[in-house]
């Protein structure tokens, strides 16, 4: 018992002078990699070869986490050539939480023009015309007969009167959103089915 209270108290004191406060500074063995010199953007910079403390990227660097979009260059979804007409689409089946999120997107960015269930009709056209072409809607055939790859291509890069989304919406997102579309239209479908079966 005597010997486990003096293990008690040494682990005490080893405690009490181990959270004492310096009174002279730590020793630094590279100060320069501790407080490293910082420059404001527009300050001048006598190391850099141009003077300026921001530094230019190196040509065809990219950052962490972007991915260039391939098909820049491509007019129309129409002429994308590959068998998936643009990308594959990564998500195989949709689980709640992709169509949830893709429902966000939609009812965010879309529907103000192509309308809550994407018949076109969306509050920005308005009762009268407010366009000289009204938006197709996203349930149509043509839309519907499209891939997933011509429908992300128009949400990255616009068409007609549609500019591009790219920035708005997530890549990823871009998915979750078409999966959201093809959703609407399954179920434009089955009514366009029931209406015709009544």
């Amino acid at each position: 018992m005597k010997n486990i209270i003096l293990r008690l108290l040494f682990a005490l004191a080893l405690l009490s002078l181990a959270n004492c406060e310096y009174k002279t500074p730590v020793w630094e063995y590279f100060p320069n990699m501790y407080d490293s010199p910082a420059r404001e953007s527009q300050e001048a910079d006598s190391f850099s070869r141009n003077g300026a403390a921001s530094r230019i990227p190196p040509q065809g660097a990219i950052p962490v986490g972007y991915y260039p979009y391939p098909y820049t260059a491509v007019a129309t979804p129409d002429n994308l050539t590959n068998p998936d007409k643009g990308l594959k689409n990564p998500i195989v089946k949709a689980n709640l939480g992709d169509l949830m999120l893709g429902e966000k997107r939609y009812q965010t960015y879309c529907s103000p023009c192509h309308g809550v269930r994407g018949a076109g009709n969306g509050n920005v056209v308005g009762p009268y015309p407010r366009f000289a072409q009204s938006p197709p809607p996203v349930t149509s055939d043509k839309i519907r007969s499209w891939s997933d790859g011509q429908i992300y291509h128009i949400i990255t890069m616009g068409r007609g009167l549609m500019g591009s989304y790219a920035f708005q919406i997530e890549p990823e997102d871009r998915w979750k959103l078409i999966a959201y579309i093809r959703k609407l239209q399954e179920f434009e479908a089955k009514n366009q089915k029931l209406s015709q079966a009544n």
